[in-house]
């Protein structure tokens, strides 16, 4: 798969996802005045794991945590965040690894918890992935 057509499914993504951004899709200390995406990273990055693979990893932008994506495209390891707006970037941005944003962390799905498993379900339902949705509601009960 190419750069160019892998940024347009992300955009696509991004679009299926949008429209069902809610406060209860969202960590519940997000401010939706920033953004619709505000408090939406991790939920984000596991629905993007969930159909594209790759690794979560997370770095501190204008001091709070933040989830994205990581995974290779024809041969390049990039960088993914399809809530990069919620910092003023662009809402989808891609870049190779650590370009994106400095001191970028490699996560494990272990350190996700029972309440973010169950947003992301929930807003992946709403966006139509129910097969995802099913995936991370399974996810929750083992770690709950």
């Amino acid at each position: 798969m190419q750069l160019r057509s892998v940024g347009t499914m992300l955009r696509t993504l991004r679009a299926a996802l949008e429209p069902h951004f809610a406060a209860d899709t969202a960590l519940a200390s997000a401010s939706s005045e920033q953004s619709l995406s505000a408090g939406h990273c991790a939920v984000v990055a596991l629905i993007v794991q969930k159909k594209l693979g790759g690794e979560l990893v997370s770095a501190r932008v204008q001091d709070q945590s933040h989830w994205f994506n990581r995974f290779e495209v024809g041969g390049r390891v990039v960088d993914v965040d399809l809530t990069g707006d919620q910092f003023g970037n662009q809402p989808v941005r891609l870049g190779a690894a650590g370009t994106l944003y400095p001191g970028t962390l490699v996560r494990s799905r272990h350190q996700l918890t029972a309440d973010t498993l169950k947003r992301a379900a929930l807003l992946a339902e709403r966006s139509t992935f129910a097969h995802i949705a099913d995936e991370l509601r399974a996810e929750e009960l083992n770690a709950a």
